[in-house]
């Protein structure tokens, strides 16, 4: 043995070829090598035919086995995760991995199977689920509790606000099958820019038509005993009722009109209104019939129409059960608006108020509402998500008309071929939607 000049020791042994075996006559002849070269040769021998079985294997793709895109997704991501070259959507968790399984056990329809596209329509729509209240189980639980305590016996008021498209109407209107089951009345109103004329009369026709729905609601016993009431209470007065809310006709069928020009050219003010609209409160809303009444965008409403419900609020609290809800864009308000001064009337007077302001959405709330239009797995969605996000600052009308509009610019699509939405980041990344936001807020 030698020396290399790199300081290895080169070996000069023969090479000699073994004889076949007398025992083994299938044997093969094999070079003798020195023991660390046999060792790197077994290495490299063992090596090469799982390199060529890898070369001569032909895979079938999971979805030509009829397997739906998710589960070939969540295999591919599985297979995936650890690689130093894996994407994105790799997995890098056991709980990422137990969380999408949990989603696709959940909803199948809308995680799991893959989605067809309708009757006559060769694409595929953004599947968003309008009546879903994202991110507001806390405001939910606040109105509802309210609710609950009227329904018990009083009177109480709830206040909210927010910007444009916050989710205000939607969070009122989450209620609305709970009212039902109590029995009870839902009455709504939206003011608009015009509503500054004739306030006080929306506020009215309101009331008038909760007549129809007591007729409509009610049980022939119930309907009879209302009756009796709005009779033995109003008396020969019963006809300034009927002038003021005219549906109510249709209550007492019985009440023969009278024809009395001096009390037809009388003007009723507010005092008068308010007075007439609080006896009938006291008879129609009760523990087994509470009236739930919601005045939408109170920014256009003036201080004649918020007085009266002041009005019909305060005489509440003794008598009558009327869940009273308010709603405004709190950046079209000043200080000085006439809803604040309610708040501070009614809260003087001992009726429970409560306030509230709808913010944002969190990115995590956004990123489901996005995961459960596109029917995708949240944690997929993610890119996509950041860059919305960013964009609504989490307002939810915008989120989803932001969506609609990236469809209609084509930077928003689904591909046939990998059965799932995909989305050009740059082209996201570089919108300018300054004006779309005034346009739609």
């Amino acid at each position: 043995q030698e020396p290399e000049p790199g300081g290895d020791i080169v070996s000069h042994e023969p090479v000699r070829k073994k004889k076949r075996s007398a025992k083994n006559p299938e044997a093969i002849s094999v070079l003798e090598i020195p023991s660390s070269a046999q060792a790197q040769l077994l290495v490299k021998s063992e090596e090469m035919p799982e390199m060529e079985t890898r070369q001569k294997a032909v895979y079938t793709p999971l979805s030509e086995l009829g397997v739906p895109s998710s589960i070939s997704s969540l295999v591919l991501n599985l297979l995936g995760s650890g690689e130093d070259n894996s994407s994105d959507e790799a997995y890098n968790s056991l709980e990422a991995v137990i969380q999408d399984l949990h989603l696709l056990l959940l909803d199948p329809s809308r995680f799991l199977f893959d989605r067809e596209p309708a009757p006559g329509n060769e694409s595929i729509n953004l599947s968003f689920r309008e009546h879903r209240l994202y991110g507001r189980e806390a405001e939910v639980s606040s109105i509802t509790d309210a609710f609950c305590r009227v329904s018990t016996g009083m009177s109480e008021a709830f206040f909210i606000g927010g910007f444009s498209g916050s989710g205000k109407s939607m969070l009122v209107n989450s209620l609305k099958a709970r009212v039902d089951i109590s029995e009870g009345y839902v009455l709504t109103h939206k003011f608009d820019q015009m509503s500054k004329k004739r306030p006080l009369h929306e506020v009215i026709s309101v009331f008038n038509d909760m007549c129809l729905l007591i007729r409509e609601k009610c049980s022939q016993k119930d309907l009879l005993a209302i009756i009796n009431d709005l009779m033995d209470t109003f008396g020969t007065d019963f006809s300034m009722l009927t002038r003021l809310l005219p549906n109510a006709d249709t209550l007492c069928p019985q009440w023969k009109k009278t024809s009395n020009k001096k009390e037809t050219s009388v003007q009723m003010n507010l005092e008068s209104v308010c007075f007439i609209l609080q006896r009938f409160m006291r008879i129609v809303s009760s523990k087994s019939h509470p009236v739930m009444l919601f005045l939408d965008d109170l920014q256009w409403c003036d201080n004649s129409a918020l007085s009266l419900v002041e009005g019909i609020l305060c005489d509440g609290i003794r008598y009558s059960c009327l869940f009273f809800v308010g709603s405004y864009r709190s950046n079209e308000v000043e200080d000085d608006h006439g809803i604040f001064r309610l708040t501070d009337s009614l809260r003087s007077a001992g009726v429970p108020t409560t306030t509230m302001s709808l913010e944002g959405l969190k990115r995590e709330e956004v990123n489901t509402m996005i995961s459960d239009a596109m029917c995708m797995l949240p944690r997929i969605c993610e890119p996509l998500t950041n860059m919305v996000f960013q964009k609504t600052k989490g307002n939810p009308f915008f989120v989803l008309a932001f969506l609609r509009s990236l469809v209609d610019g084509e930077v928003l699509k689904f591909c046939k071929e990998k059965m799932k939405w995909v989305w050009d980041q740059d082209g996201i990344s570089t919108m300018d939607i300054t004006g779309n936001v005034l346009y739609l807020l």
